[in-house]
């Protein structure tokens, strides 16, 4: 047997990864926050306790149906960035709206849709560490997805503007790839089915269906996406991937699955997301180094005043 050095003599020397986006590329289409706002303002743990557990109560349901209807939530500042590590970036405090309260709300806003996602209900905080307008925490949301209801940990950074609106967040649903998989598996025992195959084909056949059903209900005239309910079908199901527990923002069909969800709401901002194309949000366009470098959190530092790194762009990582 060779030596175990042997392999890595043969390995050209690494060569790093980096992105040369643009920091402004990712903020561009939101602004500057509003006039006289402190994006670093001085609250005390107390304060930072009460603010951020007023915006976890508000994501709950039905809390977050209330918020979701509100079309632009006072819990989140006008240029809030947030990203959720198995979705996408989504920047302003519209798209936040939707994507933060709107998407887990059930059959609420989109009767028609079928989706794997939960509804949040009661919620522990586990871990919390806060300073000045940073607050990181963890928290364990039992979610409700109809035939079983599971504690899933969420954790994340929030940044909070001298108004106590969210202007970032950083957002992890840590063991997501076990929760897809404790779901699939369960949709398979609904069905009386033997492997998670079997319950894949049926949940495509499923998910794809209601998408398409939404489709063409909502997305018509120049929203529309596929020039009939067989073609978006076809599509779905046979030229895209099911998708994994991490493609949520890929072009798959689970990513096309989350979005169907807002498309009641904005058909000319959501349709897209669900055709062909993905509209920017269901495409394969990144690859892993940008995802992990991007330059998107320019609000505020999410480290302590002066300990920033002297990069802009790394800084906003």
């Amino acid at each position: 047997m060779a030596h175990p050095t042997a392999w890595s003599n043969h390995m050209p020397s690494p060569t790093p990864c980096t992105t040369t986006t643009n920091t402004q590329s990712y903020t561009s289409s939101i602004g500057p926050g509003p006039t006289g706002v402190n994006e670093t303002p001085h609250f005390s743990y107390d304060e930072l306790w009460d603010i951020h557990n007023n915006f976890l109560k508000a994501f709950t349901y039905p809390n977050n149906v209330e918020q979701a209807k509100t079309i632009n939530s006072t819990l989140l500042a006008p240029n809030v960035i947030g990203r959720v590590d198995v979705t996408r970036v989504f920047l302003g405090q519209e798209l936040n709206t939707e994507y933060l309260f709107g998407l887990f709300t059930g059959n609420t806003l989109n009767a028609g849709a079928a989706t794997l996602l939960g509804i949040p209900l009661e919620y522990n905080v586990i871990h919390f560490a806060a300073t000045d307008y940073v607050v990181s925490s963890a928290t364990v949301h039992n979610f409700n997805f109809s035939s079983i209801i599971l504690p899933v940990e969420i954790v994340g950074f929030f940044t909070y503007d001298s108004n106590k609106q969210i202007s970032q967040y950083d957002v992890t649903f840590r063991r997501f790839d076990q929760i897809v998989d404790i779901l699939v598996a369960n949709v398979a025992q609904q069905i009386h089915v033997n492997t998670s195959a079997q319950a894949v084909s049926f949940l495509t056949n499923a998910l794809a269906s209601t998408i398409c059903n939404t489709e063409v209900q909502y997305c018509n005239g120049s929203n529309q996406q596929y020039s009939d309910f067989q073609s978006c079908f076809a599509f779905l199901t046979q030229d895209i991937r099911f998708g994994t527990a991490y493609e949520l923002g890929r072009n798959t069909l689970l990513c096309r699955n989350i979005h169907q969800y807002m498309v009641p709401l904005r058909p000319s901002t959501h349709c897209p997301h669900i055709g062909p194309s993905g509209g920017g949000y269901c495409s394969d366009d990144q690859t892993y180094p940008q995802i992990v470098q991007q330059p998107l959190f320019t609000n505020a530092p999410f480290v302590p005043e002066g300990k920033q790194n002297a990069n802009a762009t790394i800084a906003a990582w």
